[in-house]
């Protein structure tokens, strides 16, 4: 989702749209977009103040017009058998022509999307108005879908959860997200050269702050030195773990560069790791989205065959169960038993990802994932089991096709007494997201009905300090009692020449929250909302305490948005969040607001 991903994905690649969205996901400039018909800009060149937080994503006006005349002269191109490697010879001349990107990063990356963009926009049913509705350019409505998902059973009276008794005896579950190590970094090699990844030998050297540290840098990915001082801490001073969460995306960013065994090589390199440092451990991994070739492409099962076959074999001896590896064959996705009363569903969120543009073939259950699911927690109910889920992707974010989202938005309220927690990573920032359910009995009508939590990432990329998370959970319920967020200073690492990993903070103390149940979680939002301290040291934590939140602080528009955020497990949640909050947030003038806010919305998307 990095960087201005739909701005060049229709200003760039009118030809060759999805190519332009993994080149835009890895740009160091962006402007974000605004989408469907709403104006930012009136016909006088004013800013319309009163459209900025009516928007999807703040930023200048790219209208749904200009997308249906790009995909309609691609398809007219394709459809009149107008040579295949023309178009691609455009395309690269375009991306060059608009320093997009450098010559080799253009030439690199674009023809990996050849065959999907020609086979998929090639298709007559997808017209102009679907693709773009797709990407998020126009409205978006398919047909025969009402959205709204059925049960096999009615949901049973709801029963209020209970923090587990003090002094219980905890498991500890490890969360990795996001590592993209880069075994080609070289200390003293630029880190401002251009490209989407830096710090390389082929960089050339760096001078002063633009020089890689040994330990680190945040422009860049991070290295096998501080990667590996990682699981030594973990392994000398952590101690036993019990249950590792392991939500995907292991390669570096050089997109443009990778191959099937790159990809294929990246995954089992850390698979390798885990099983040497946790040989004890029970391991539940999930894929990411650049787990794939190219980035983000999932084609429709069995198109990805490829990956999910070579995850199967890498992880067989954590899974073990044929019928876990059978579904991640298929689709990715498994669930497995924990132990007696608990097990965790490891769903691929590739199947809600906007930027995996075979989902247009099937946007609302690819890979059947959300009807197995369905299946997977009304079984659960049935016998009184609990339920961890664990994915890649956060579903409430734009990165996450909507109306997916919605769909899980309802599945989670429906089993909400099955479900413990979720653990999601992606956004590389730590994060929450708290869910809702109608309720009479609460003065909004909304209830809190679950959490899903984002942990940061172990990859510097972007102002990141590289973190880990460990979850204390009450043995026996599973039921959260603590979250301890653990980081490496780069900075200080890089002077002192020692990598020295920290706690980062626990949250029951951090934000004096009596337990982690769902009412907490929203009880500290509406802190946020009061707290501006509290709220800065919150902040803070986004960035695992790299110097960015102090260069960059968060104003009025960053605040409302951050706080919507968290309330949000769909994007039609955080945009009706972003409506209602606006005055309750909003000091400046519309100008001033509107420099803040595509400010923020600029760096919140440098990740993944």
């Amino acid at each position: 989702m990095i960087y201005s991903r739909k701005y060049f994905g229709i200003i760039v690649l009118l030809f060759f749209i999805q190519s332009a969205f993994s080149i835009s996901q890895h740009h160091d400039y962006q402007i974000p977009i605004k989408v469907a018909n709403d104006r930012l800009i009136d016909e006088h060149g004013n800013i319309n103040a009163e459209s900025i937080f009516n928007s999807d994503l703040v930023g200048l006006s790219i209208t749904c017009d200009i997308c249906k005349f790009g995909i309609k002269e691609l398809e007219s191109m394709i459809q009149t058998k107008k040579d295949d490697n023309e178009i691609m010879d455009f395309a690269v001349d375009l991306c060059t022509l608009l320093r997009i990107e450098k010559p080799e990063v253009c030439q690199g990356l674009l023809p990996l999307y050849r065959n999907e963009t020609f086979q998929v926009l090639g298709n007559p049913l997808c017209t102009p108005e679907f693709v773009c509705g797709f990407v998020g350019l126009c409205p978006y409505n398919p047909t025969n879908f009402t959205g709204i998902v059925h049960f096999p059973k009615p949901k049973p009276p709801h029963v209020d959860p209970v923090p587990p008794a003090k002094g219980n005896p905890v498991k500890r579950i490890l969360h990795l997200s996001d590592v993209h190590v880069d075994t080609l970094y070289v200390e003293g090699m630029n880190s401002d050269c251009g490209e989407p990844i830096c710090c390389r030998a082929a960089n050339g050297p760096g001078s002063g702050e633009k020089a890689a540290g040994k330990w680190g840098s945040y422009t860049c990915d991070v290295n096998m030195l501080t990667l590996n001082s990682m699981f030594e801490f973990i392994d000398n001073e952590i101690g036993d773990i019990d249950i590792l969460f392991w939500t995907g995306d292991n390669p570096p960013h050089d997109i443009w560069m990778q191959t099937f065994e790159t990809q294929l090589n990246a995954s089992l390199r850390i698979t390798n790791l885990l099983k040497q440092y946790f040989p004890k451990a029970q391991i539940f991994p999930s894929i990411g989205n650049h787990e794939s070739l190219p980035v983000n492409s999932f084609p429709l099962p069995p198109g990805s065959s490829w990956l999910f076959d070579a995850l199967s074999q890498d992880w067989t001896n954590w899974l073990g169960e044929e019928a876990a590896l059978e579904t991640l064959r298929y689709g990715g996705y498994y669930t497995l038993p924990l132990q007696e009363g608990i097990r965790v569903i490891s769903l691929n969120m590739n199947w809600c990802n906007n930027e995996n543009i075979w989902l247009i073939e099937n946007v609302t259950d690819a890979a059947d994932m959300l009807q197995w699911t369905i299946q997977v927690l009304q079984s659960a109910e049935d016998i009184g089991e609990k339920v961890y889920i664990v994915g890649h992707i956060p579903p409430g974010i734009l990165d996450c096709i909507d109306l997916w989202s919605q769909q899980f938005y309802q599945i989670v309220n429906r089993y909400e007494d099955t479900i413990i927690s979720l653990f999601f990573g992606h956004t590389h920032r730590d994060q929450f997201e708290v869910f809702y359910t109608n309720d009479t009995s609460y003065s909004t009508g909304q209830r809190p009905s679950a959490v899903a939590y984002v942990t940061p990432s172990v990859t510097t990329f972007q102002y990141q300090n590289p973190s880990f998370r460990i979850y204390s959970v009450d043995a026996k319920s599973g039921q959260l009692v603590e979250t301890s967020t653990y980081h490496l200073d780069i900075l200080d690492a890089n002077q002192y020449d020692k990598p020295n990993w920290v706690l980062e903070y626990n949250t029951t103390v951090a934000y004096s929250m009596p337990d982690l149940l769902p009412i907490s979680w929203d009880n500290l939002i509406d802190r946020f909302g009061r707290n501006q301290t509290l709220f800065n040291t919150y902040y803070q934590h986004v960035y695992s305490s790299s110097p960015y939140p102090q260069q960059k602080p968060c104003g009025d528009s960053c605040r409302l948005d951050t706080i919507c955020q968290m309330k949000a497990g769909t994007h039609s949640v955080y945009k009706e969040c972003l409506h209602t909050q606006k005055s309750n947030f909003l000091t400046k003038s519309p100008i001033e607001l509107l420099i803040e806010l595509i400010d923020h919305v600029y760096t919140s998307l440098k990740s993944c």
